[in-house]
């Protein structure tokens, strides 16, 4: 499966103050708020590809070949709505909406479960057969967790902090930042 941001999120996890809190800097000081502000962008965008995760209300597509089963997984969570499910028919080349009333949702968990109540045919000469349209992510900053909100602001000051430094592993030790380890918790586990 694919997936394709539609509509970008409106908001960040965390705010500028947040960051210059962490750092020290006085909240009037806004001349150095556009390196900030490129520093949160960049480092949420990084952690959210790192740990497949979406932090704010975004939309996306997700894009299939055929039809997956009675139940297929959306990792991209925390999933609030299935917006549609979009499918092409054998032999057609215009996509079809499937009825919501042939599958359900489960998203109590980050990583939803899609539930097709009745199989479906697609057109096997088409790649990204069928498309799933959702909208995932926290409503608000305020509802993102804690953990995620921290670790972001620990990565991000880091970066400021040493903007030429990064982290290199060597030998046979795993080393574990603070930051990765408030992650730990959101990260899909890829086999």
């Amino acid at each position: 499966m694919k997936y394709k941001l539609k509509t970008a999120p409106l908001f960040d996890p965390i705010s500028i103050e947040e960051l210059k809190r962490n750092l020290h800097i006085m909240e009037d000081d806004d001349e150095k708020d556009v390196y900030l502000d490129e520093i949160i962008a960049s480092t949420v965008e990084y952690v959210q590809s790192d740990i497949g995760r979406q932090f704010c209300l975004a939309t996306y597509t997700a894009y299939l070949d055929a039809y997956p089963g009675e139940e297929m997984e959306i990792d991209r969570g925390p999933v609030s709505g299935i917006n549609s499910v979009k499918y092409f028919k054998p032999g057609e080349l215009v996509l079809s909406t499937l009825d919501p009333s042939l599958y359900q949702l489960d998203n109590i968990d980050l990583t939803a479960r899609l539930k097709f109540l009745e199989s479906f045919s697609t057109n096997s000469n088409k790649i990204n057969a069928i498309e799933i349209e959702f909208t995932t992510g926290w409503g608000s900053a305020d509802d993102v967790p804690k953990d995620i909100k921290d670790g972001l602001i620990l990565l991000c000051s880091d970066r400021y902090l040493n903007p030429e430094n990064p982290m290199l592993n060597f030998g046979m030790g795993l080393r574990q930042t603070i930051a990765e380890r408030y992650f730990r918790n959101f990260r899909i586990q890829r086999y």
